[in-house]
């Protein structure tokens, strides 16, 4: 048991019973971040063991944890349920996989264990999962998404022009077939820079969703940042990234100004009748 939930009054923890004998303990609690990544609205983390050695490898670790994540889905309408089994359990690894959980990346050096730190692979539970790398069969569709969207699909900013279409992405859909939100980044020497998101149902979670993606990309490529520029009259986007841990490390004063002579389109106000002059840099390092 984690000493740092204990006492805790927004961690649920349940005695695990087996024909009516105690044999292990599972808790579980909302958690919005692990280390440098920003997890979805409504994510439940869960941590559990069997501590009896008589009842491991019988599949009761599987239907306990399926039966935990059936409960946080439908009784407390989780949308992403997490785990960060130490690297070297792969009993406790393939228990999870068998749950439904997928591997997401390793976590080096997360979680202290008898006189070390110990790297931990985080794990997820997302049934409804619906993300979609761009490939090169949608790429007319995303333009003419972004051309309705904003009129062209042409982004002119400091760091370059880029295409949207082109670019590598991922895209959200619903039910019905149609495109919730998407997401296009480029990965440069050290860093993933995200060129445009866009969500068209916002307060559902797609956003943070869909960066989350993207970070997870990056971090896998061995990056140590991910950066974007937004400009200044955007003042949602300023607090979206700042409260996901990107901070704003630079301003390009006039930059705005600039592009808005290569192209035309982009206005002379933007949000709550802001004037835009200006980009500013945003950045979250991985630790």
């Amino acid at each position: 048991m984690r000493e740092d939930y204990i006492g805790r009054e927004d961690v649920s923890g349940c005695i695990v019973s087996f024909q009516a004998v105690p044999i292990g303990y599972v808790q579980f609690y909302r958690s919005s971040s692990i280390e440098w990544l920003t997890l979805p609205q409504n994510t439940y983390g869960i941590d559990q063991f069997i501590g009896e050695p008589g009842y491991w490898n019988k599949g009761i670790g599987t239907k306990l944890v399926t039966t935990i994540v059936d409960y946080l889905v439908k009784k407390e309408k989780a949308t992403f349920v997490v785990m960060d089994p130490q690297a070297w359990n792969r009993r406790a690894i393939a228990c999870y996989e068998s749950a439904g959980f997928k591997k997401l990346c390793m976590l080096k050096q997360h979680e202290w264990h008898e006189g070390a730190m110990r790297d931990c692979q985080l794990m997820v539970y997302d049934d409804a999962s619906s993300i979609i790398p761009i490939k090169d069969k949608d790429r007319t569709y995303i333009k003419k998404l972004f051309e309705k969207s904003w009129g062209s699909d042409v982004m002119v900013i400091s760091s370059g022009i880029y295409h949207c279409n082109e670019l590598d992405g991922f895209f959200v859909k619903n039910n019905g077939g149609e495109v919730e939100g998407i997401i296009t980044y480029v990965f440069h020497d050290d860093e993933c820079e995200i060129i445009s998101l866009d969500s068209f149902n916002e307060g559902m979670g797609i956003a943070t969703r869909l960066l989350m993606e993207v970070e997870i990309a990056a971090f896998r490529k061995g990056l140590e940042k991910v950066t974007l520029l937004t400009t200044n009259d955007n003042l949602h986007a300023l607090k979206f990234y700042q409260k996901r841990g990107y901070r704003i490390t630079d301003v390009h004063s006039g930059a705005v100004d600039e592009a808005r002579n290569i192209k035309k389109e982009i206005p002379e106000k933007g949000y709550h009748d802001i004037p835009i002059h200006d980009e500013l840099l945003l950045t979250k390092r991985f630790k």
